[in-house]
């Protein structure tokens, strides 16, 4: 795909059409889906992902999966059953609480949250061979600051607020 187009936006149009496409797939026959969600998985999503569209990358992904692995999909989607809006809004709750707390301890800080999508749980799940149960991280709160000094005192602080599990990080 990248080697047929000089044309970045060429690139862009075709995985856009891809994304359109992967949002109809329900009308297309079931050798159809697997067919076009094993394409976007091996070709659509890595580019997507190569050039810093992960929103998109993170949709074709769970599309293919929902297609591909109609069982697996619909079984992550009912036992992670929070809404998709209140699992962020659960993230974002942590991200201000951690915020509030760095501030609190005057640590200049930038700090992220995102909620792990369900192809990205999926891969862990093989990964590691564990059952949804057990996987800890269905969201990430990332912390950006300047120095190690203050890389390590925000760690202290979040010690602090959370209790750490024994043998993890």
């Amino acid at each position: 795909l990248i080697a047929m187009s000089k044309d970045i936006r060429v690139i862009l149009i075709k995985i856009s059409d891809r994304l359109h496409n992967m949002r109809t797939m329900e009308y297309q026959s079931p050798a159809k889906q697997k067919q076009k969600s094993l394409e976007t998985m091996e070709i659509y999503a890595p580019i997507a992902d190569r050039l810093g569209i992960s929103k998109i990358k993170i949709e074709l992904d769970d599309l293919s999966l929902k297609f591909l692995k109609p069982e697996v999909y619909y079984d992550l989607v009912e036992k992670v059953d929070l809404r998709k809006d209140a699992r962020e809004a659960f993230v974002q709750s942590i991200v201000d609480e951690v915020k509030a707390h760095l501030d609190e301890a005057g640590i200049e800080a930038t700090v992220g949250g995102r909620v792990k999508h369900f192809f990205s749980i999926y891969k862990k799940m093989l990964k590691q061979n564990k059952t949804l149960d057990q996987i800890y991280d269905l969201f990430a709160v990332r912390i950006m600051v300047d120095t190690v000094k203050d890389c390590y005192a925000a760690l202290g602080v979040i010690h602090e607020m959370y209790k750490p599990i024994p043998g993890r990080f």
